[in-house]
């Protein structure tokens, strides 16, 4: 009978052994944030982001990320604003390079935008992989900071096609803006000639927007960020160029000038250096500078708008988001960035000379781009959302007379350069 006794007694103690060694081994409820993007489109690029982002996951999986993808910006900017609409704060919005807006306003303005600065000043490591540009560029006065980029914006110049130019008899790529008329009037006369339907140029909106910048910003003095004034003689000189281009359509994207380009029905591809990766391996593309009057080397680099975090006053949802943005800008990922999209990476740590026969295309354009004399930022960085919009959308009517210079001018606004 004390055999069965102590019999009992033991399976008890193994019984109650094992269920405090199990609650011993419990694991704490993940933290949860939401995260909303515009990489949901089917492109390469959005694919290879999208994986990134599914990796932070897999790295750290005490937190649990619901990922909202939007197939674009638009898109993304709408359910950004429905969400806040109805007290629903994303923890991570990445507005991947969208221009100045009311919506990043709105939500700095009421305190939702979780400042960013005390967890670089406490994390060295943390500190070090933010781009200086992004640093000079988003700390405002107080000394706060509430967007961070994983990326830099390289352009300023475009990609031409190197055999339709040799064949056209270009022999000098324009550094003036006269000389690159020039150019787009021989192509468009020995294209006339052999009948090719080679078109010189047949640029986007957007292209005629950083056409505008140079125009305006050339000499980068702080008289001339401000000379509104120019527009009107800026707009002269653009319907000059767009002479040689027959794009009228505001619909007209560089997704369908990126197509003709491809197809070798262009010569010149107006896009910032991230277009690399766009261009068929069949054409022979290089980059250059667009012109200056001058002919002073001028481009754009700049930390556009990039993440944003929620100021939840949930100190674990906040942590979370920081350890999603810290592994954006670990060196592992930002590797991955630049070789799976082709995007230049933030952090200094990943040598972009290393890629010269890798991405000799890439590191063509973005050599250049780095070495000019002068630098503006990015049209997203100096007109504001609605600013852009407007200009993407109206310029073909201005540029076709069905809009006056004036009322293009006026509708546009007084132009907001300085940060």
């Amino acid at each position: 009978m004390k055999r069965k006794i102590r019999g009992l007694f033991f399976s008890i103690g193994i019984a109650g052994s094992l269920i405090l060694g199990g609650c011993g081994k419990e694991e704490k409820e993940p933290v949860t944030i939401t995260m909303i993007h515009a990489w949901g489109g089917t492109g390469e690029d959005h694919v290879a982001m999208r994986d990134i982002y599914d990796g932070f996951q897999k790295e750290n999986p005490d937190i649990e990320v619901q990922l909202i993808s939007m197939p674009g910006r638009k898109e993304m900017l709408r359910k950004v604003e429905d969400m806040i609409m109805v007290g629903d704060m994303p923890d991570v919005i990445t507005f991947s390079g969208m221009g100045q807006n009311t919506t990043y306003d709105f939500i700095v303005e009421n305190n939702m935008a979780l400042d960013i600065m005390p967890y670089v000043k406490k994390d060295e490591e943390f500190a070090s992989d933010i781009s200086q540009t992004n640093l000079n560029y988003w700390t405002t006065e107080e000394g706060k900071l509430f967007t961070v980029s994983d990326v830099l914006s390289l352009s300023g110049g475009y990609w031409y096609n190197e055999d339709i130019l040799n064949a056209a008899g270009v022999r000098e790529i324009p550094r003036t803006w006269d000389a690159f008329r020039g150019m787009c009037y021989k192509i468009w006369k020995w294209s006339e000639r052999e009948k090719n339907e080679i078109a010189s140029l047949q640029t986007s909106p957007e292209g005629y927007l950083y056409f505008m910048d140079h125009m305006l910003l050339e000499d980068c003095t702080e008289k001339s960020r401000n000379n509104t004034g120019k527009i009107p003689e800026v707009l002269k000189r653009l319907q000059e160029i767009y002479v040689y281009s027959t794009s009228e359509n505001a619909e007209y994207s560089y997704l369908d000038e990126t197509r003709l380009f491809n197809e070798g029905k262009l010569a010149i591809y107006v896009n910032g250096v991230w277009g690399a990766s766009l261009i068929s391996e069949n054409i022979n593309a290089k980059y250059a500078l667009l012109p200056t009057t001058s002919r002073k080397k001028l481009s754009c680099e700049s930390a556009c708008f990039g993440y944003v975090l929620g100021k939840s006053g949930n100190e674990q949802k906040e942590e979370a988001s920081i350890r999603f943005l810290k592994y954006m800008l670990s060196k592992k990922v930002q590797t991955r960035i630049l070789e799976e999209t082709e995007q230049i990476p933030a952090n200094k740590q990943v040598v972009l000379d290393s890629y010269e026969k890798e991405m000799p295309r890439l590191f063509q354009a973005a050599s250049l781009v780095l070495s000019a004399e002068d630098k503006i930022e990015v049209p997203d960085n100096l007109w504001t959302y609605e600013q852009k919009a407007y200009f993407t959308e109206n310029i073909f009517r201005e540029l076709t007379g069905k809009i006056s210079p004036e009322a293009f001018t006026r509708q546009l606004g007084e132009m907001k350069i300085d940060k």
